[in-house]
């Protein structure tokens, strides 16, 4: 199978409809879709997917993560950095989830696998996230928990 790079993924030929699609369509596929196909291990899939993106996507610093982030509409983080190997990234507008009906469920796997990918290039360590809070548990944020190491 061949690998494929962001820049192939940049080519796109679309003049009349553009390179933007409805985030509906995006939640279809990624909530309902993943979810059916791969059903109770949709969420391990998803991070780890999430983390090759992050990896793919990278950031050289707390602030072009950030920026990375918000450009590419995946949600608008705030960092808080706690100590040497433990962050905390609140995420609004978060692409999977803001705006969902209240379900106590938190599913931002792929959200928290690409913010894990995007930090292990910022600081060169390994990173994991785990997800704290949702818009669909009762916040209007998510909130992803990291452990560098």
């Amino acid at each position: 199978m061949k690998d494929y790079t962001v820049d192939d993924l940049r080519r796109i030929a679309r003049p009349r409809l553009g390179d933007k699609i409805p985030l509906e369509l995006f939640r279809i596929l990624r909530i309902i879709g993943m979810r059916e196909i791969l059903g109770d291990s949709s969420g391990a899939a998803l991070y780890m997917i999430g983390k090759k993106v992050g990896n793919m996507i990278g950031a050289d610093d707390i602030d072009s993560f950030k920026s990375r982030i918000t450009e590419l509409k995946i949600g608008i983080p705030e960092v808080e950095i706690l100590d040497d190997d433990h962050l905390v990234v609140k995420l609004y507008e978060c692409i999977t989830c803001a705006g969902f009906s209240y379900t106590g469920e938190m599913f931002c796997d792929m959200e928290s696998g690409i913010i894990a990918g995007m930090l292990e290039k910022v600081y060169n360590k390994k990173a994991r996230s785990t997800q704290k809070k949702s818009w669909t548990a009762g916040y209007n944020y998510c909130e992803f928990h990291i452990l560098l190491y």
